[in-house]
């Protein structure tokens, strides 16, 4: 598949892609990368099927637009012109490709000297060139942007990158089920109250463990309500002694605007320069912080 991509700027340039698809957007990773504001990060995808070229929206917050139509999913043909943001992409014959041509368009005309019918002035696009012999795939297109080694720690939620931060509390929530389940049976058991306690501690133990597979799934789907849920047992957080540091930390990370964009899922707007230094250097002092509070814990119980 061949593209003339332009822009509003009045910069142009041609991109060839061998593969039967491609991501069209704003992240380095896509096949195809947009250098426009209003792209989404993956805005759009192109496949070769059984029908020919398609073009499918993929959720994208300003649409396609195929001849100037706005669209969910449409065939892309030789001479269609597709837009994306400002970037507009107009999709070019395929060398070898064979172009249905009516009789009108032909010049038919009577060749000296004979009575068979010459044909001449044909347009260009109806020749057939020769097809290139196929040769491997490049590891990297010419035509895509080096990817950003900011951006190298980062994982996928739903089409959305999840920063390296909110990966690790995923992973201490889901680390919390099982310490906080054993926590409540063993403060039952130590204190020896019965089956009254017993039943206290279940029940404890089944609602932090509920709270704490929640969090771990919210976080990895990088869900809305699983920031503001993260926020506020951050701020509880702050009261518990051994544990301030921790989750003054998670209120700082959380306050950010990066980090709140990833949540709300705006692939407007673009990552702040230096973001995978900060997150680095965020995950790791959480998970010291994290390290030191459970030290404290533990001399406060033997002290106890």
């Amino acid at each position: 598949m061949r593209f003339e991509i332009s822009y509003r700027g009045g910069t142009t340039h041609e991109v060839e892609l061998p593969g039967p698809s491609a991501v069209l957007g704003r992240d380095p990773a896509c096949d195809v990368v947009l250098n426009d504001a209003k792209c989404s990060r993956r805005h759009a995808i192109v496949e070769d099927g059984p029908e020919g070229l398609v073009v499918r929206d993929q959720g994208s917050a300003n649409g396609i637009y195929v001849n100037g139509r706005r669209v969910e999913s449409a065939p892309l043909r030789p001479g269609d012109t597709l837009r994306l943001g400002d970037a507009q992409l107009k999709r070019l014959a395929d060398l070898g490709e064979t172009v249905v041509m009516a009789p009108d368009d032909l010049d038919l005309r009577t060749a000296p000297g004979t009575t068979r019918p010459a044909v001449m002035d044909l347009p260009l696009r109806e020749a057939r060139a020769p097809a290139p012999p196929r040769t491997e795939r490049p590891t990297e297109s010419p035509f895509r942007e080096p990817t950003d080694p900011r951006r190298a720690g980062v994982a996928r939620a739903g089409g959305r990158t999840r920063p390296v931060t909110v990966g690790v509390l995923a992973g201490l929530w889901a680390l919390f089920v099982p310490v906080s389940v054993a926590a409540c049976l063993l403060a039952a058991h130590r204190l020896g109250g019965g089956t009254l306690l017993w039943i206290v501690g279940a029940a404890a133990s089944l609602v932090l463990a509920g709270l704490g597979t929640a969090m771990s799934l919210g976080l990895r789907a990088l869900a809305s309500w699983a920031r503001h849920l993260q926020i506020a047992t951050a701020a509880v957080g702050l009261v518990a002694c051994p544990f301030t540091l921790a989750s003054a930390t998670v209120l700082l990370y959380m306050a950010r605007p990066e980090v709140k964009a990833a949540f709300e899922g705006d692939a407007r707007r673009p990552p702040a320069d230096g973001n995978g230094t900060a997150e680095a250097t965020f995950a790791l002092s959480l998970v010291g912080m994290l390290v030191l509070g459970v030290a404290l814990t533990a001399v406060a119980v033997l002290l106890m």
